[in-house]
């Protein structure tokens, strides 16, 4: 039936059709295996998937990639939430969940990352576009869940290996082409501004250094949220060096067309905040600012949610709501679910749920906190959690 099908009709019918099924449909003929395997039907699928989320349609594309370990001996996270010590006994658990009260017992399909083999733990820098970004100390995994497909590629600039550095990193993608693109902020020296920037894309597997000047900032959110891209850039929480006396928060903002950087205002009341212990996320598209508040000392932080109504406009702010789960505080706020509640994880290691506006907390009875001795005990933990589209990208590498 398919011979008297005009190609345009075709595509229209197929670009509809989930991953999975489209593998298959590649066996029908010559003629759909050119078709779904074309550069130019990916791009359509992927745009149609973008089309429907922006929209708030139901979408057979889209699910929640999580990511936890059990049988956690410690917890350890470096500067961007990434788990640093791994126990023997551990493992990894990648599956695709549907956001509804399934989650997080009942994945609708357990994931095997391609680094299960080698026993290498890579952090995650975030999902777009269908592709999971990973990362090692020298080497980065684009990796496709729905296809089973990876690329990899290494630092490959010239930039120094052997000073003390720090370096964060946004996952995003160019607005008018989707091609993804991974940006690294890379301080050399403590405080020494500003950064070195390069940038890798994916359609040409290559790193380059960024020649704009990087921003005059230190990005001092800890936790490098997946989920801070929103139109054409991705966003961090940062501030001026502490060597120039007055404190002055802001975020940096990476354009991912026009590759510079520019600068958003944060709320008035935390614009000079010391210690400022604050994320960066998405809420219903809007950029807004979260808790994160592993706090030592007199360091400050603050319970409660912003959000920007206008994109880059300052006074657009507006305090939506204050975090309250009773004896229990919030060691981190992972995302935000579909059903306007957060994800977060408390204190003791528990991943919840929490209804702001009714102030309802439930246990999601993941990460029971156990002592042994001295020794505490994590039934599980290290959670990472964003929202994945199922895609094409990568079919033919």
């Amino acid at each position: 039936m398919s011979d008297y099908l005009p190609k345009e009709c075709l595509t229209e019918i197929l670009v509809r059709v989930p991953v999975k099924s489209l593998l298959r449909f590649r066996c029908v003929s010559k003629t759909w295996d050119s078709l779904i395997s074309s550069p130019a039907f990916i791009t359509t699928h992927l745009n149609h998937a973008h089309h429907k989320a922006s929209h708030g349609e139901r979408s057979n594309h889209q699910f929640i990639l999580f990511r936890h370990y059990s049988c956690c001996d410690s917890i350890s996270e470096d500067d961007h939430g990434y788990r640093t010590y791994i126990t023997s006994k551990e493992e990894e658990c990648f599956a695709l969940h549907k956001d509804d009260e399934s989650f997080p017992h009942n994945p609708t399909l357990k994931l095997n990352p391609p680094h299960n083999s080698s026993g290498k733990y890579f952090p995650i820098v975030g999902s777009m576009n269908g592709i999971v970004c990973m990362i090692d100390w020298n080497e980065c995994v684009f990796w496709n869940p729905s296809l089973n497909k990876t690329m990899k590629t290494s630092f490959e600039t010239g930039f120094p290996s052997f000073l003390p550095v720090k370096h964060f990193l946004g996952l995003g993608c160019d607005p008018i082409t989707n091609d993804l693109k991974l940006v690294r902020l890379f301080y050399y020296k403590e405080h020494v501004v500003p950064p070195l920037v390069e940038i890798f894309t994916l359609s040409t597997n290559s790193w380059r250094e960024v020649s704009v000047p990087g921003p005059m900032y230190i990005v001092v959110q800890s936790k490098s949220s997946p989920q801070a891209f929103v139109s054409g850039a991705f966003h961090w929480v940062a501030c001026t060096p502490p060597e120039q006396g007055s404190i002055c928060n802001v975020i940096v903002a990476f354009d991912m067309a026009n590759e510079v950087f520019y600068e958003i205002a944060l709320p008035s009341c935390l614009a000079s905040k010391r210690h400022l212990n604050m994320t960066v996320v998405l809420l219903n598209g809007s950029l807004s600012l979260v808790p994160d508040n592993e706090v030592y000392g007199d360091s400050y932080y603050s319970s409660s949610v912003w959000i920007m109504k206008e994109y880059g406009v300052a006074e657009s702010w507006t305090k939506l709501f204050d975090i309250d789960i009773g004896e229990q505080e919030v060691r981190r706020v992972i995302t935000f679910r579909n059903n306007g509640e957060l994800l977060l994880i408390s204190n003791l290691g528990e991943l919840l749920s929490y209804e702001p506006y009714t102030q309802e907390t439930t246990d999601l009875h993941f990460g029971r906190y156990i002592s042994y001795s001295d020794a505490p005990t994590y039934k599980t933990g290290s959670y990472f959690v964003d929202t994945h589209m199922e895609s094409l990208v990568l079919l033919n590498e």
